[in-house]
């Protein structure tokens, strides 16, 4: 089951990665400033495990830091935070902050797809600029573009998880 969470995570995080390098900061930098003080290679920091608990009603107890990628001027930066707790509840947070704006229309649209692996997320309004709800046999997951920059996809494991658990989630995160 691990597999399939960090597979659909990583399919609906990465899907609307695009964009024209050229957009990026200035020239002669090393890092773009981030937009805020969200951070998104610190998945993990914006959610422990208790308020995870709180939040969807089961129990975690352990949270660890997947570190993907740091901001740079043309590459976006990405953590995956992999919750666990008693009788094998397991959640992920997939973390994004892009230099320069590339959640447009059309990245959104293939996000719905996971470009094209995918039968279509459904819309989930009132979250951010557009959220994306995708269910699977044995995980859930809600992808939700923040803003034109910032993004998160939330994956909870079970049969039983709820939209408004992983909405609650999104919301938890949110810049």
């Amino acid at each position: 089951m691990h597999k399939i969470i960090l597979a659909v995570a990583l399919a609906a995080g990465l899907a609307g990665c695009g964009g024209e390098a050229g957009k990026a900061g200035q020239a002669g930098s090393s890092a773009p400033a981030a937009i805020s003080d969200w951070d998104a290679t610190q998945a993990c920091a914006m959610l422990d495990p208790g308020k995870l608990s709180a939040l969807t009603g089961l129990a975690f107890a352990t949270a660890k830091l997947t570190p993907m990628a740091p901001l740079s001027e043309q590459s976006a930066a990405t953590s995956m935070c992999e919750y666990s707790g008693p009788g094998g509840a397991m959640a992920t947070i997939l973390t994004r902050e892009s230099p320069y704006d590339d959640a447009g229309p059309e990245e959104i649209e293939k996000a719905r797809t996971a470009n094209g692996l995918m039968e279509p997320a459904k819309d989930v309004p009132g979250l951010g600029k557009a959220a994306l709800w995708r269910e699977a046999p044995l995980a859930k997951s809600l992808q939700v573009f923040f803003d034109e920059r910032r993004s998160v996809v939330v994956t909870l494991g079970g049969r039983e998880a709820t939209l408004d658990q992983a909405s609650a989630v999104a919301r938890a995160v949110a810049p």
